[in-house]
């Protein structure tokens, strides 16, 4: 039986320490690993477009992203040239960086070139200083000394594009496996730009009748070994003809191969082949998407579930090793959601009118920044997880599929449905026995609130004596779909209707009693709440308890919600932002799919296209902007936004993965205790703001040193006061002790911290 021995390794930079104000973390997806490739002393992992490498000699993990320096996102697959100590990087848009050195130089013309029909790079093949390029269009050379492109060379009939899968060199000739077959040129030809320079290898079809397309091409002991695309993969190696090899019957293969071994993946299996042709077969279990031999001949593997694993050569072939690297379990984000645990869930639901069948639950980071993933089973087989909420111990996972499964303490404790609700968690109108809850809130009283799409009464709520009940608004429930949900300072439930507005309900806080409760759908007229559309995304309750609502034809604002039902104007209002002569509405030409509030009342918006904005506290200025050009950010396309209230650390679930930055805003305190300051001591090496979290809500700080003469002074951003280590002078201060004074409304002023210098 195999056995496995788990390696449980840190990175080098310690996550459970706070990143300082203003820099950008990542928290890309480190357990589905794609493609696998030994280095000098390392190896290098992608795992679903990010990219890490494990330290051989300080056994540490090192993750590489656009945080760190690359130049773009989505990474397709790498190589590492030993002869130059060079790893080639590409990206699935054909960009390319060469990290060297430390050093990362990015080759963007294949990227930016303009060539019809599909444009991908499918392999990276070596010779010396050059790197060959498989391309959808032809082969593309890359001089690894200049750093530049060299030529690219069509090698079809009249030049026409050819699709380049892989190539090999064996002696003096060039091979190329084609979606036409095989074909080889004398690689020292001058004059390979021209296709008349190429041959096509007519052996195949001579031998097997097909004109076959090749994925794979490599040479093993000077032999030339193809492998054949089809419904089943088949290998092929060159003699005199091309005759079978290994009859197998693969599935989904990959080749690997070193001076000594030849590799083979396919699917659950590795065979290894010696020089000697001697083979040995290793059934894993496991799904393999790539292997590759180090010069130590250990054999690295990248697998979809279990993410790095390697095979030394002095052990038996029943033992591995993984590489278990602290990350959520997939680079899905639809919903984030911040109480003391970060939890990232990766369900969803397309156009909510059909499900995803994602299986892969919610990955949840606890305070100390370590990561568990709730998949399908851990859930009580519920997929498609949408929206979480935590009330004490207890923590209430919506699915779009099957109800509110309840786990406590990292056990699941329940699945409500249909039948353990009386029939409150109604089946969706076409009777499939789904129960699609799209999300999940706790109110004042912890009574748990929830909508449910499709059904005569899509309000519900579990009371906190474990009562049901649900609330009809008299809809034609047929494609009526809703999405998130909002409890306002008035206790009335706030709802987005799919396509088609808004609701607000208030059960007159007598959830028992339906006798006097009121609704209104809310749409574009006048009167009737005004919405600038009737695609609402995002709904927000502010500090000051206003409502904020994102549409996709910008923001809108109900500052007086609680008038819904007096009779009087609540219409909302959008912000008019003045430029110049001329007005227009704010992000009237965006949409906002995800809002959040920090701790200065100023809104983090999220958009469709255009990255992520900080607005005030009234959203007449626009405090930053970040784009995927002008910051770390993976993709302009903002999923969800959520925020720890007392580090001000923004997360950011983009299209391409999570990430973070830190903002200077933290949640104030009702009381003045201990306070956070970060860095402390500040050392000599640190040049951002030093953050002082933990105050009341727009303290006003004043900072001494320790013979009391005033260094600096500031107003707090909610609970937290930044100070960029300089003085009154706008010189930096050095070494020694520095006390921080805090004052409240009242005036009322206390000495809350010390910190230390040392330069």
């Amino acid at each position: 039986m195999l056995r496995l021995i788990i390696i449980i390794l840190f990175p080098v930079f310690c996550f459970s320490q706070d990143a300082g104000i203003g820099y950008w973390k990542d928290y890309m997806s480190y357990t589905k690993a794609t493609k696998v490739e030994v280095g000098i002393n390392r190896t290098y992992c992608v795992t679903e477009g990010a990219l890490y490498y494990f330290d051989h000699e300080d056994q540490s993990i090192n993750r590489m992203s656009k945080i760190s320096g690359l130049s773009d996102v989505g990474i397709d697959n790498i190589k590492f040239n030993i002869a130059t100590s060079q790893l080639i990087i590409v990206y699935a848009n054909c960009n390319i960086d060469i990290v060297e050195n430390g050093n990362i130089i990015n080759i963007s013309d294949i990227k930016r070139k303009e060539i019809p029909g599909v444009k991908q790079i499918n392999n990276i093949y070596f010779d010396s200083n050059k790197a060959y390029f498989s391309c959808s269009f032809g082969l593309v050379v890359l001089d690894l000394t200049k750093k530049e492109i060299k030529d690219t060379y069509k090698i079809g009939l009249d030049a026409n594009y050819v699709a380049i899968n892989q190539i090999t060199i064996n002696y003096d000739t060039i091979y190329c496996a084609t979606s036409e077959g095989v074909y080889f040129a004398y690689k020292d030809n001058l004059f390979l730009s021209d296709y008349n320079q190429w041959t096509k290898d007519l052996k195949f079809e001579e031998t097997n009748n097909i004109n076959s397309t090749f994925k794979y091409i490599i040479t093993f002991q000077n032999k030339l070994i193809i492998a054949k695309s089809s419904n089943y993969d088949s290998l092929f190696v060159r003699l005199n003809s091309w005759e079978k090899y290994l009859n197998k019957g693969f599935k989904n293969i990959t080749l690997s191969v070193n001076s000594k071994f030849l590799a083979i993946s396919d699917s659950s299996k590795i065979y290894t082949i010696t020089e000697n042709e001697l083979i040995t077969e290793i059934d894993l279990f496991f799904s393999v998407n790539d292997c590759a031999y180090a010069e130590n001949n250990d054999l690295w593997i990248a697998d979809e579930n279990m993410g790095l694993i390697y095979l030394s050569e002095n052990s038996p072939a029943e033992i591995l090793s993984t590489i278990a690297v602290n990350s959520p379990r997939s680079n899905k984000t639809f919903n984030l959601y911040h109480n003391k645990n970060l939890y990232v869930n990766h369900g969803g639901h397309i156009n909510f009118s059909s499900n995803q069948l994602n299986n892969e639950g919610s990955s949840v980071m606890d305070e100390y920044n370590s990561w568990e993933n709730y998949n399908f089973y851990d859930l009580n087989r519920a997929r498609d997880i949408v929206s979480v909420v935590k009330n004490g111990d207890l923590e209430y996972y919506a699915s779009w599929y099957n109800g509110i499964s309840v786990m406590e303490k990292g056990i699941h404790k329940t699945k409500y449905g249909y039948n353990n609700t009386g029939g409150i968690l109604d089946t969706t109108y076409y009777s499939n026995n789904r129960i699609q809850i799209s999300d999940l809130k706790i109110d004042n009283s912890n009574n748990l609130w929830g909508l449910n799409s499709q059904v005569d009464k899509p309000l519900f709520v579990k009371t906190s004596n474990e009562n049901w009940y649900s609330f009809s608004m008299n809809q034609n429930i047929e494609g009526l779909y809703f999405d998130k949900l909002l409890i306002d300072n008035s206790n009335q439930k706030w709802g987005i209707i799919y396509n088609k507005g808004l609701f607000v309900y208030n059960d007159n806080n007598t959830i028992s009693n339906e006798n006097d409760d009121q609704y209104k759908i809310l749409n574009t007229s006048l009167g009737n709440g005004n919405l600038p559309s009737m695609n609402v995304k995002s709904i927000i309750k502010d500090l000051d308890g206003e409502i904020w609502v994102g549409t996709d034809a910008g923001i809108t604002v109900f500052y007086y919600p609680s008038l819904v039902f007096s009779g009087y104007n609540f219409d909302a209002q959008q912000i008019l932002i003045q430029e110049g002569e001329y007005g227009q509405y704010l992000l009237s030409s965006e949409t906002i799919n995800s809002m959040v509030v920090d701790g200065a009342n100023r809104k983090w918006v999220g958009t469709k296209n255009s990255g992520l904005y900080l607005l005030s506290e009234d959203g007449l200025n626009e405090v930053k902007h970040f784009t995927k050009d002008n910051s770390p950010l993976f993709s302009d396309n903002i999923i969800s936004l959520a925020i720890n209230h007392e580090n001000g650390e923004v997360f950011i679930g983009t299209e391409k993965g999570l990430l973070s930055y830190r903002s200077d805003a933290t949640e104030g305190a009702s009381n003045q205790g201990p306070t956070l300051v970060f860095p402390n001591p500040v050392r000599e090496d640190y040049n951002g703001n030093i953050a002082i979290s933990n105050l009341y809500k727009d303290a006003y700080v004043k900072i001494t040193d320790i013979s009391g003469n005033l260094v600096f002074e500031t107003i707090a951003l909610g609970g937290q006061a930044n100070w960029d280590g300089t003085n009154i002078d706008n010189t930096k201060v050095g070494t020694g002790i520095y006390l921080v004074f805090s004052s409240n409304e009242f005036g009322q002023e206390k000495m809350v911290s010390k910190i230390l210098f040392i330069k």
